[in-house]
């Protein structure tokens, strides 16, 4: 084998290993305890109008970049297109049954991260209530807005937190003080966003966000 050909045959094994992991609509069949798993909760519009959708203002929500753009940091990404007006609650007892699915089959809970955007945001937040797991990941963007359980401290939120808020988002307000009042919250973290694109920071996967959530994620053992 000349020193071309196995300079290939190394970068396409290397290149193998690193993209191994999958995007999946449910947890997959075959759990591997050595990988990480990541849920992706989309906004309200795509329920609306699908994979497609498309905001006036806000331009196209880019669902499959957005996936891939989790994907490619090597973790396993669990995301569906939810049916339209669903439940909030109804969908967070689903997801909590697919986190059970996970830790039942050996993967830790410092392992499974639940990222919520908008609307998934909101039902990101009751997984972590019905869940009560202090050592499972949540992110969300856009998540302190009409949340009126939230307000009310209605919801008794666990499990490590990263927050996103986008200061130009006039839907959104900063979750700093909801989360004061949360015991089983293990760590909360809110990063400010400064991009002025509105709600629409959460239609791409913006640097700004993806970064900084890549990191975080990264830094669990």
């Amino acid at each position: 084998m000349n020193h071309f050909i196995k300079s290939l045959f190394i970068f396409l094994s290397l290149s193998t290993s690193c993209f191994a992991q999958s995007i999946y609509t449910s947890v997959p069949k075959k759990i591997k305890k050595s990988e990480k798993y990541m849920f992706y909760l989309h906004g309200k519009i795509i329920e609306e109008q699908g994979i497609h959708a498309v905001h006036p203002e806000y331009g196209p929500y880019e669902y499959a970049a957005i996936l891939d753009s989790l994907n490619k940091y090597g973790y396993n990404v669990i995301s569906e297109v939810r049916a339209k007006n669903t439940d909030e609650n109804s969908y967070a007892e689903k997801v909590v049954k697919q986190i059970d699915t996970l830790l039942k089959a050996g993967i830790p809970a410092e392992h499974i991260f639940i990222i919520g955007a908008s609307k998934g945001s909101a039902i990101t937040l009751r997984v972590s209530a019905k869940a009560m797991n202090t050592k499972i990941n949540f992110a969300i963007l856009g998540a302190c807005y009409e949340d009126q359980d939230l307000k009310a401290g209605k919801l008794k939120l666990c499990g490590n937190f990263l927050s996103f808020y986008e200061t130009s988002d006039t839907w959104c307000i900063s979750c700093v003080q909801l989360f004061k009042a949360q015991s089983c919250v293990s760590n909360f973290r809110e990063v400010q966003l400064t991009t002025n694109k509105k709600h629409g920071v959460l239609y791409k996967p913006y640097n700004e966000w993806v970064t900084p959530l890549m990191q975080w994620a990264n830094e669990v053992k």
